[in-house]
């Protein structure tokens, strides 16, 4: 089976797996799924191998960042889940600072404090990976990563390559990077900032977290942004006006607090979230003749 012989080759060197691995802490929905196989490479090496032998066998499978943007439509996964959980060493570099696919945005921006470097204070409270926020251009209050990303390296899955790029060849756009095109697996990331004051970057991040709190419903499971923002408008300002906070199927919810959310009322599956986003989608275009599109990724 083919199966057991890619596991066989993660035996052999002694990468970590699991068999029939819950996926509740792994994604921000807390959706009871399941991976038939999970598997947590240590290193930038072990991911590109893992990948490697999974094409190689041609199997099923998913790169799983933080779970901040992902939804598991099944809740069984009939494939292979690759968590960059480990992959998080971040490195400062005078006024630069590279960072692993799998370290956590809101802990960029915190080692961005302690060096007292300015740019990534938008970052604080993002709850993705850094390969998820560079995949997606991640932004907020009128800052995005493509700002200030210098470097990237990535795996491109057809040649068995690592390669880099620079600033404008990642060609970043609205919540899109070139990775979504070429499919290349992001490794790590160097980004750009500037000396600043201790103090006034501090001031800054609490401020944004302040925001983020009284705006945002961060008591309830939710992957964030449902939709991308649409040309000149807002989504959540259009689901709202649409009359959509608190539309519910099962326990998956329109939030009350930001309509631009759909939450996790406790027992939600991802075939209730996604049933939402089309009853979403729907109602908007009707009301409105605006088509809106997904941020988040449904995962079969």
């Amino acid at each position: 089976m083919l199966l057991d012989k890619f596991l066989s080759t993660l035996d052999a060197n002694s990468i970590i797996y699991l068999k029939n691995a819950p996926l509740l802490n792994l994604n921000s929905f807390r959706l009871d799924s399941y991976a038939k196989v999970l598997v947590y490479p240590e290193t930038k090496e072990e991911l590109c191998y893992v990948i490697e032998q999974i094409i190689r066998y041609n199997l099923k499978y998913f790169v799983l960042g933080n779970g901040t943007n992902v939804v598991f439509l099944d809740k069984n996964y009939d494939g292979i889940i690759v968590s960059t959980r480990n992959l998080n060493r971040i490195k400062v570099l005078g006024e630069t600072i590279e960072a692993e696919c799998g370290a956590l945005a809101t802990k960029l921006s915190s080692v961005a404090l302690e060096s007292s470097l300015a740019g990534l204070e938008f970052c604080y409270g993002l709850p993705g990976s850094v390969g998820g926020a560079v995949y997606m251009n991640a932004s907020a209050y009128g800052s995005q990563i493509s700002d200030i990303v210098f470097k990237t390296q990535y795996f491109n899955l057809s040649k068995n390559k690592v390669y880099e790029i620079y600033q404008n060849e990642h060609k970043f756009s609205a919540k899109k990077s070139i990775f979504q095109d070429n499919k290349g697996l992001i490794l790590s990331s160097t980004f750009k900032l500037k000396k600043g004051q201790y103090i006034d970057i501090n001031n800054k991040m609490n401020e944004l977290i302040t925001k983020r709190k009284s705006t945002q419903p961060l008591n309830l499971p939710s992957a964030g942004s449902v939709f991308k923002r649409p040309l000149s408008n807002y989504a959540s300002k259009l689901i709202d006006e649409a009359g959509l906070k608190g539309k519910r199927v099962g326990d998956a919810q329109v939030s009350i607090k930001h309509a631009g959310f759909i939450v996790n009322l406790g027992r939600a599956t991802g075939k209730d979230i996604l049933r939402l986003t089309q009853i979403i989608k729907a109602e908007v275009k009707l009301k409105f003749n605006i088509e809106l599109e997904e941020e988040i990724i449904f995962v079969k």
